[in-house]
């Protein structure tokens, strides 16, 4: 089954939905510059650890207070098995170099869906890696999935995620006046949201 929207073309399916009462597994999604894929053990790489204690890429997100290994990543990896949350590499499309990770937590009974984006490779910010593999998650969760909702948040200093948000036309829904702690600072969360009718 192929959808051409966005430079979306969908692989591995059957022409059918996936039953969301199953996990996501073995699944490529290409787009014009990057392709999601299922994240493997094998991606677990120095590098990739290395990203999760990088000031700089974590700087907004609350794995900043942790250190990271190969087993904390490997043990995360894991807590994804047999669960219908989604855990994706982002690769690029022509050089298969990962760029990154997006996850998806699923409520199936309620038709929601929370998406998360790490770019964790330097070399790929501002070039649109993370807006795609946005769209790509969103049209798959809306169009594969069923999902009727998708949400995602970030701190309201966080301008480049909420640049994509904003860009896929989600809906700024709520904000959470100076809940998170910044270098000492307080700062608001702001949540975004898009219905699947809206596409």
């Amino acid at each position: 089954m192929h959808l051409k929207k966005f430079g979306i073309i969908l692989i591995n399916f059957n022409n059918k939905k996936y039953e969301m009462d199953k996990p996501i597994t073995k699944i490529k999604i290409d787009g014009d510059i990057v392709s999601l894929r299922t994240f493997l053990e094998s991606d677990i790489s120095n590098k990739v650890v290395s990203w999760l204690n990088d000031k700089e890429v974590v700087k907004y997100s609350n794995q900043r207070f942790l250190n990271h290994t190969h087993e904390t990543c490997l043990n995360y990896l894991k807590s994804f098995s047999n669960t219908q949350n989604i855990y994706w590499a982002i690769e690029d499309k022509k050089t298969k170099e990962l760029y990154g990770s997006i996850t998806a937590y699923i409520q199936d009974k309620h038709g929601t869906a929370d998406i998360g984006l790490m770019v964790g490779n330097r070399d790929a910010w501002g070039r649109g890696v993370g807006f795609e593999a946005w769209m790509l998650m969103m049209d798959f969760l809306f169009k594969q999935c069923n999902i009727r909702k998708v949400t995602g948040g970030t701190l309201r200093n966080n301008f480049g995620m909420i640049r994509i948000m904003e860009k896929a036309t989600m809906t700024h829904e709520a904000t959470r006046a100076k809940h998170e702690l910044l270098n000492g600072k307080p700062e608001d969360i702001l949540y975004f949201y898009k219905f699947s009718s809206d596409v």
